[in-house]
């Protein structure tokens, strides 16, 4: 029978200040508490890591408080202050408790399991972010052995990428305990504080009034709300995910052949599909970007993700035009992603109150590593799975892109008014599809819509 006892890890010695929230921290605040009570999956960000042989359970805590200590974000508390305004601040010490799992030799459980236990437990309330670190942690032991690191971050703490610099670093920081050698350096890179500090600065606040102008812009050319197609079901919004070994190969090929980035092919490959079931000509596109594009940002460990509206031509004639459209849209993104998100929130009031739903792009995948070589995928492995429902979104479609360097997970939550549900394991079928004939040449949009309806097909049986 596994046991469950309580520890600590502690962090000295830090350096203790308050400051104003940064632009991401503040849009994810919000986003947050827009939805709460209801839990949603974006409140957290979850990883396991494994642990070298030969550590005790205080060398692991110790390399935790280690991590803790690098980072402010780790170590911050967040306040709502009289006039709305969030602050954060930066202990200098403390304590986090820690969950620790000792599962005997003849226990059955399997270590999946129990990571899958600890992060339904910890992802099961929402973080107290006035009295609570962002963080929760857990260690998995074998008679006493430490396996493995079980973490739950909120997203006010860390994005994807801040998590897998965690993920990197942390891993570094164990294996240096088990050599003997001095930890590696932090990584230069601008803390929390830091970040929102230059943001109020005179550079920061004319990169946030050209986002504000671009904007501006976009909600000119914002289109009606995509019509229903279907039935909706119940609940209405349905997600699906599929996971590929080939996605990796053939997108790269893809992109190579094309001469472009990862990014802007998928985005353009979302875009052809959206073409099969959304009327246009005009479609409304949220980009999601990272704005890690300066030496500083590159290693921060926070949230940095902001969204940009836009809006999209779905007329084309060919893919070819669809990709250089989709090289602009994310171009654009990229320029203007930095900005004060409650004053974004101001101009769309002004402009008529709310944004009608449409399609957000969301791609933490191209960030990711190269893969290193290996053997030719099989499309056979390829997995369509449905893990979520939900009764309310604020788009038609959210499209995401995570997973390995190794393995692709594409994710699809969609509207079943406008996208039923064959309609949804159907995209995703499809974008596979469409990458694979995209490496070795063009594909025509007929073939594109031939592809999706087959795919479709696929779901219905």
């Amino acid at each position: 029978m596994i046991t469950e006892s309580a520890a600590q890890v502690e962090f000295h010695g830090g350096r203790a200040r308050t400051g104003p929230a940064t632009w991401g921290q503040q849009g994810t605040w919000d986003g947050i508490h827009g939805w709460l009570p209801e839990l949603k999956p974006f409140f957290f960000l979850t990883k396991w890591l494994p642990v070298p042989l030969l550590l005790e359970v205080g060398d692991v805590l110790d390399v935790l408080g280690e991590l803790v200590l690098r980072h402010e974000s780790l170590r911050t508390r967040f306040h709502l202050g009289p006039g709305g305004e969030v602050t954060q601040e930066v202990l200098a010490s403390g304590t986090l408790p820690v969950r620790v799992h000792d599962r005997p030799a003849d226990d059955p459980v399997q270590f999946g399991d129990v990571v899958a236990t600890c992060w339904q437990r910890d992802t099961a309330t929402a973080f107290d972010h006035s009295a609570e670190l962002p963080v929760r942690l857990s260690v998995a032991l074998h008679e006493g052995i430490p396996v493995l690191v079980v973490l739950v971050f909120s997203h006010l703490a860390a994005d994807h990428t801040a998590t897998e610099l965690l993920a990197a670093e942390l891993t570094a920081l164990l294996q240096a305990r088990v050599d003997g050698v001095p930890p590696p350096p932090p990584r230069p890179a601008l803390q929390p504080v830091d970040i929102a500090l230059a943001e109020r600065s005179p550079d920061g606040q004319m990169l946030a009034a050209d986002a504000l102008r671009h904007l501006r812009t976009a909600l000119e050319r914002m289109p009606p709300a995509t019509p229903a197609r279907a039935e909706p079901a119940s609940p209405r919004h349905v997600g699906a995910d599929l996971e590929s070994d080939v996605l990796p190969v053939v997108v790269r090929k893809a992109a190579r052949r094309c001469r472009t980035t990862t990014s802007v092919l998928m985005l353009a490959i979302t875009t052809a599909l959206v073409r099969c079931v959304c009327p246009g000509p005009l479609h409304r596109l949220d980009v999601m970007q990272g704005n890690r594009a300066t030496p500083g940002l590159m290693g921060s460990v926070t949230t940095l993700n902001q969204v940009v509206h836009t809006v999209t031509d779905l007329r084309a004639d060919s893919f070819a035009e669809l990709l250089a459209r989709a090289g602009r849209t994310m171009a654009d993104a990229r320029a203007h992603a930095r900005y004060d998100s409650r004053a974004a929130a101001e101009v769309v009031r002004a402009r008529g109150g709310a944004l009608e739903p449409g399609t957000q792009f969301n791609d933490m995948w191209s960030t990711l590593p190269r893969a290193r070589a290996t053997a030719e995928p099989d499309p056979a492995a390829s997995e369509l799975t449905w893990p979520a429902t939900s009764e309310a979104e604020h788009m038609v479609l959210y499209f995401d892109v995570r997973g390995t360097p190794e393995r692709m997970r594409l994710g699809l939550m969609a509207d079943t008014a406008v996208l039923p549900r064959e309609e949804i394991g159907g995209f995703l079928l499809a974008f596979e599809r469409v990458a694979v004939e995209l490496a070795d040449g063009d594909v025509p949009l007929e073939r594109i819509g031939e592809l999706f309806a087959e795919s479709r097909a696929r779901v219905d049986r």
